[in-house]
């Protein structure tokens, strides 16, 4: 029963982003998808609350992708720190490039105060959890202090959002202005962190990490 179950969320799943890509997130109503996944309204709100909940599931299948193609590619190329965060980037917007127009879409909900697909709300917050987690591990590197390793791991993530939404917009050839900005500001990260890893810094470290933890945006994991 489980296994139907999951081949059925599936199913809606991907009918319901066929339905996004060709008429728009906001055009498309439970109803369609519904009745091109073959089922009744009601058993397709069983498996999904609303196009949101989908919406999340999307997000989900989109994090597991990366993180896999960023485990995969890392374990071929290795390499420092600035070379894994740069096949970490780049490898996301590889994984998202060909869902540009959809993402563009979403956008708004994505950094909205008051919706349910926000970023920062406390339904994004495993999918959001995640993809920090997976920064933390890329700057798990002896050039990155301990004390510093949580903060940064934050800022990266909130570095790719922002690159994230840019992307969506860019429409230069191959999406090379995205690509730039991702080198720049990655070796702007890299020296930053190198800077901010000096003694001197120590207590900078400790008010930035006590501040972020005060206004609960490090993981628990992570604090």
């Amino acid at each position: 029963m489980a296994r139907d179950a999951e081949a059925t969320r599936r199913r809606i799943l991907a009918v319901a982003l066929a339905l996004f890509r060709e008429k728009g997130f906001a055009k498309t109503t439970m109803r369609q998808v519904a009745r091109e996944a073959g089922m009744s309204l009601g058993a397709a709100y069983h498996h999904f609350d609303g196009k949101h909940a989908i919406v999340q599931a999307y997000y989900a299948q989109q994090n597991a992708a990366h993180e896999a193609a960023v485990r995969a590619a890392l374990e071929q190329a290795g390499g420092g720190l600035r070379e894994r965060l740069g096949v970490a980037f780049h490898t996301g917007l590889d994984v998202r490039a060909g869902d540009r127009a959809l993402m563009r879409e979403l956008a708004p909900l994505v950094i909205g105060p008051d919706e349910a697909l926000s970023a920062f709300s406390p339904e994004s917050e495993p999918l959001r959890n995640q993809s920090i987690a997976l920064m933390r591990d890329l700057v798990d590197d002896p050039s990155v202090p301990e004390d510093v390793r949580d903060p940064m791991a934050l800022a990266l993530w909130a570095l790719f959002l922002g690159v994230l939404l840019y992307f969506t917009r860019d429409t230069s050839p191959g999406q090379a202005k995205t690509r730039a900005l991702v080198d720049g500001a990655l070796d702007l990260a890299v020296v930053t962190m190198g800077a901010i890893g000096l003694p001197a810094f120590a207590p900078v470290r400790a008010q930035l990490t006590s501040l972020l933890r005060d206004a609960e945006l490090l993981p628990d994991e992570l604090a």
